[in-house]
């Protein structure tokens, strides 16, 4: 059992009984998932998956934690000391708790301290332009937007960028003006516009209305899927007849679109990352039958190969990818895809999130068991 301990309390966490081992070679990606509330064996605890060149290559667990913690998503590596963060909030006071994880385990705790149940995490970004992971939220209300900076463990600091009328919905975070920032994309849920505000230094430094798009169309991610160095585009999927499109964004504009494949419907998004190599921007998605994660990879604005990567209970919900190793370059070391996993697990995060389920059809069927039962793969 580890603890931290600040002016609120104490705070407790529970490691692992066994250190694990770090992730195997070749990993790119870790995944976590947590326990449901549901579940009289899963309750409350975390397991993490080490993913590389499309395939399971560990899984171990990672501890338990309260009931009460919801997860919020995986606060991404900016440069600084710690890799990779876990991010839980009280689902009763709205406190905020961060947990490092590291070669696989939990090693330390910290409480940031607590907010107002109308403010709901939208994700996380470079918004002071200080390399830091910092959080920006929204207020249900007011549609006013308040972004915190963290470093060391600690709000260092917090500023209100304003308010954007509430039928404009969050649909990510990403490096849309090609400046390198942490810009945020909203898409206006009446006429399916998309806007864009540049973010820096903790404020709006720019705003731009880059088109109007079907509301069939919905948001299925962000990524780098054209391959231009730096660039963040956009993914959407026709609820209607499963079609997955492409859009490239870069200098605030829409440069290009593609359409890339058709979808099933028992399949829902769950997440962007680098899962057949570094630096890739690769489709998640999960069966809502029976617990089945396929990846399909996404380079040059094209699907390029589809892997299955096993099936776990439902009673284990999606969690958050996040880079390993963390110093990876390309879309994920400027701008992060986790806040768009947990909101599309309904943790808590953005509205603009896709709910609906997705999947390939002719998918790859192949099925590698993942491990329930933490063990080294």
């Amino acid at each position: 059992m580890g603890y931290y301990s600040n002016a609120t309390g104490t705070h407790g966490f529970l490691l692992t009984i066994s250190p694990n081992p770090p992730a195997p070679a070749g990993t790119t990606a870790d995944l976590i998932l947590r326990g449901s509330n549901s579940s009289p064996y899963a309750m409350g605890q975390y397991e993490i998956y080490d993913i590389g060149s499309n395939s399971l290559l560990a899984a171990y667990q990672l501890g338990t934690v309260g009931t009460d913690w919801q997860f919020v998503g995986r606060r991404p590596y900016y440069g600084g000391s710690v890799p990779s963060d876990m991010v839980l909030r009280s689902a009763s006071t709205g406190g905020f708790e961060l947990y490092d994880i590291s070669n696989n385990q939990i090693t330390g705790a910290a409480f940031l301290g607590t907010v107002g149940m109308d403010w709901q995490v939208m994700g996380f970004g470079n918004f002071s332009s200080l390399s830091e992971a910092d959080m920006i939220l929204r207020n249900v209300n007011t549609g006013g937007v308040e972004v915190y900076d963290i470093a060391n463990h600690q709000i260092t600091n917090a500023a209100f960028m304003g308010a954007v009328g509430l039928n404009w919905q969050f649909s990510g975070v990403g490096n849309f003006s090609g400046l390198g920032e942490s810009d945020m994309l909203l898409r206006n849920a009446s006429n399916g516009g998309l806007e864009v505000y540049d973010i820096a230094n903790n404020q709006i430094t720019n705003a731009a209305f880059i088109g109007a798009i079907g509301l069939d169309w919905q948001f299925s991610g962000v990524g780098n899927f054209s391959g231009v160095p730096g660039e963040t585009d956009l993914l959407l999927r026709n609820v209607n007849n499963g079609g997955l499109e492409v859009y490239n964004i870069n200098n605030n504009q829409l440069t290009g679109a593609a359409f890339i494949g058709t979808i099933g419907l028992d399949w829902q998004y769950a997440g962007i990352a680098p899962i057949h190599a570094a630096d890739a921007s690769d489709l998640v998605l999960r069966n809502v039958t029976s617990g089945a994660f396929e990846v399909y990879d996404i380079a040059n604005n094209q699907l390029t190969g589809a892997a299955g990567l096993g099936a776990v209970g439902l009673d284990w919900q999606l969690g958050g990818f996040a880079v390993d190793p963390p110093t990876a370059s390309g879309a994920f070391a400027n701008a992060s895809n986790d806040q768009l996993v947990q909101a599309m697990a309904g943790f808590g995060g953005g509205s603009g999130a896709d709910g609906s389920n997705a999947g390939f059809v002719n998918a790859d069927a192949s099925q590698q068991p993942l491990l329930t039962t933490p063990q080294h793969g």
